[in-house]
């Protein structure tokens, strides 16, 4: 049974980039909030948005999390794959335990046609003079 988990969504919030200690060394780590789309074909074969949820999302690795925190803004459009991983805590004031599920991401994509539009401005055309 595998563990894999593909979904295309937007970014919540601004990617946020931190340092944390696993083990003896320190890993830097990009966390998303990613909301993925729930959809389902309408009575005319199209598309219809049925709802949706939030996850977690973290990119590990030096290099990698550096980048995703540089590319990847809030409203992005991204695909990713990865594993879902299950975090527990305990709250101190209750001594209640709470858990979470998370992403950690194998592959993240950005989607090139969002990207252009939240960043280049279409030209103007240039009018032509007439004689």
């Amino acid at each position: 049974m595998s563990n894999e988990f593909r979904g295309t969504g937007n970014v919540g919030d601004e990617p946020l980039l931190k340092t944390v200690a696993v083990g003896n060394e320190e890993r830097q780590v990009t966390q998303l909030r990613v909301f993925f789309d729930e959809y389902r074909q309408d009575e005319r074969g199209g598309p219809e948005q049925v709802g949706g949820f939030w996850l977690d999302v973290n990119v590990w690795g030096d290099r990698h999390a550096a980048e995703v925190a540089n590319l990847v803004k809030k409203g992005a459009r991204v695909h990713v794959i990865g594993k879902l991983a299950e975090s527990k805590w305990i709250v101190t004031a209750t001594k209640e335990e709470r858990c979470a599920l998370h992403l950690n991401a194998d592959h993240l994509f950005l989607s090139l046609t969002r990207l252009a539009e939240a960043r280049f401005k279409p030209r103007r055309e240039a009018t032509e003079s007439r004689l």
